[in-house]
């Protein structure tokens, strides 16, 4: 009987020709024929290629319907839109600047308008920066020019000009290029090309209190990580015109490539004048690229129920990182789990990438735009985070006859490995170092590791002023051991709270300690001889971890400061609030041999 069926259960290719194979020798025409030696062979595997590349294309096609198993960035960039997410764009880095003008005459302002550039050079490359807002100086008292904390932003100024037509159905504004930074966008629209009367439209982010003459604007994304702007429809937002001309300005930013400027010079002049002294009150920071793919599979479900609202500890999240790219990690809590409390406040604890802390003016940034979208009731207090070092010391016993890697080889491999390890697990707020996975990596790390016994302390670093007395409190966030010593001797001959040596006084090799009972004490170790020079000088809450110390009069240190040392209590370490758990990058390993 003739076999007239075609399996669809498998769509490979060998699966496909084989299935083919089957069925035309199930014909009476072809059933002795050599399909192996002959020509139909080739049609074979023209067809099996066909129905393949077929069933790649239909399986792609569904892959990109979906959000979650989309690949492409317009196919997820487009499903964003369903959501009335807008992907960030590149950002352009920001430095802070104090600008005096010597004139030779005596005006009675000077003007600096927008786009005032000022150039600066970051690993041999010059960038250009430019201020947002014009601004007229005036004289002060001692006929002095200047402005402090003026802004400015790099990126190359880019005008794109487009006509109105709207025999043109289909005629769409879109900005021709993707590192531009949305943030800079300033839109005009001009009645004509003899009728020059204006007006400067402004950027919507929804249609609350729009009508049909508002001069707003909308900014959708476009194909190709491009944007482009959209204008109302005379319901809501005032409808263009044939002949309208549409002018459009932006910053070309150059993401993080620009962060970390520090010397500035301004290009060209100021109402002529060139006698300028420039002073950098905030390095360059905040550059950053357009948002990735993951990142807005991962944040677009998040917008639908934030609705530009600030609530949720989620809704502070989401919308902060998707405003300021320059976010690495962000903490939000209530002023209430502080101690003592802050009622009525919100707690916004912020990392940014390449920068060492955040500027006054990048909280001002934050705290205006949370004001705009919090309850009245609630107000933003914008902190640095705190560091809270893991150090990491780990004995590891491996096996020479499994492996013809030499000691440093295996010593090598166990660096790499907590290094990935602490990578993924610790590095943001609310992380955890557990121990027992810890020790886990270093075994998993070659086949010929029998065992290793790791121990782990955390570590915080304070700056004293030398010769000048200071006090200090260090949080470290965990539960720390308390060890009562005999005769003054602990057990394995270092206290559980202890510090790097400084010189106190005249007195060199000094260092801090924890006396067992909750006294921070000043140990001098002069060759071999251990004493107590200062027996009270701070305290430490061995539930809470918090170290205080009190009057600290340091003569000389080594290093970025004194690092005080602390060892848990408990086998997992954690981090909360504004505090980040990190890895020092410095693990103390050592390497036995044990042939089994």
């Amino acid at each position: 009987m003739a076999n007239t069926t075609l399996s669809v259960a498998n769509v490979d290719f060998g699966t496909l020709k084989s299935s083919y194979k089957t069925y035309l020798q199930g014909q009476t025409l072809f059933k002795d024929f050599d399909f192996t030696g002959s020509n139909l062979n080739v049609l074979l595997d023209v067809m099996s290629y066909n129905t393949y590349m077929n069933n790649f294309y239909l399986n792609m096609v569904a892959a990109e319907s979906f959000l979650d198993s989309a690949v492409l960035r317009d196919s997820v960039v487009s499903h964003a839109k369903t959501l009335n997410y807008l992907p960030s764009s590149y950002t352009s880095s920001k430095a802070t600047l104090n600008i005096v003008i010597t004139p030779e005459d005596t005006p009675a302002a000077i003007t600096m308008p927008r786009y005032t550039a000022f150039t600066a050079m970051v690993e041999s490359n010059t960038y250009t920066f430019t201020t947002n807002e014009g601004i007229t100086i005036q004289a002060d008292a001692n006929g002095a020019y200047y402005v402090n904390d003026l802004d400015v932003y790099e990126g190359e100024i880019v005008t794109e000009m487009y006509q109105v037509n709207t025999a043109n159905t289909s005629q769409r504004f879109v900005l021709n290029n993707k590192e531009i930074d949305i943030n800079s966008l300033v839109v005009n629209v001009t009645e004509s090309t003899t009728n020059f009367a204006n007006a400067n439209y402004t950027r919507s982010l929804n249609t609350v209190g729009m009508d049909g003459v508002s001069n707003s604007y909308f900014i959708a994304p476009a194909s190709n990580e491009m944007y482009e702007i959209q204008f109302g429809d005379g319901v809501l937002g005032r409808k263009l015109s044939h002949g309208n001309v549409v002018e459009a300005k932006y910053r070309r930013a150059a993401a993080n490539n620009a962060d970390s400027a520090s010397v500035f010079n301004l290009a060209g002049d100021i109402q002529g004048y060139t006698n300028v002294a420039i002073t950098t009150t905030q390095v360059s920071v905040g550059g950053g690229v357009n948002e990735t793919i993951e990142s807005i599979k991962f944040n677009a479900p998040k917008s639908i129920t934030v609705q530009d609202r600030l609530v949720t500890v989620n809704d502070y999240k989401t919308l902060l990182k998707q405003q300021f790219n320059d976010i690495q990690a962000i903490n939000v809590y209530g002023g209430e789990e502080l101690s003592p409390p802050l009622f009525g406040k919100v707690v916004i604890s912020v990392d940014l990438a390449n920068a060492d802390g955040i500027s006054d003016q990048r909280k001002d940034d934050i705290m205006e735009y949370v004001k705009d979208r919090a309850p009245l009731s609630i107000s933003p207090v914008v902190v640095n985070p705190e560091f809270l070092f893991v150090d990491i010391s780990s004995e590891v016993v491996y096996n020479p006859n499994v492996t013809v890697k030499s000691d440093e080889e295996i010593k090598s491999a166990v660096v790499e490995s907590l290094s990935t390890y602490t990578a993924a697990a610790i590095g943001d707020f609310d992380s955890k170092l557990r121990m027992s996975q810890l020790s886990r990596a270093i075994d998993d790390t070659d086949a010929s590791v029998v065992n290793n016994n790791t121990t782990v302390k955390l570590q915080k670093t304070l700056v004293p002023v030398i010769g000048r007395s200071g006090s200090f409190t260090l949080n470290f966030d965990n539960e720390i051991y308390r060890e009562i010593p005999l005769n003054d001797i602990f057990v394995d001959g270092t206290a559980p709270v202890t510090s790097s040596s400084f010189t106190f006084g005249s007195l060199i090799n000094c260092f801090l300690r924890d006396d067992g009972s909750g006294i921070i004490q000043v140990i001098q170790d002069s060759q071999g001889i251990v004493q107590v020079v200062n027996s009270s000088i701070g305290t430490v809450d061995y539930t809470s971890g918090v170290v205080q110390i009190t009057g600290l009069n340091v003569s000389a240190y080594s290093g970025a400061g004194i690092t005080i040392t602390a060892v848990p209590t408990k086998q997992t370490v954690s981090s909360s609030k504004n505090i980040i758990l990190s890895y020092n990058n410095t693990p103390r390993i050592s390497i036995t041999q044990e042939r089994i």
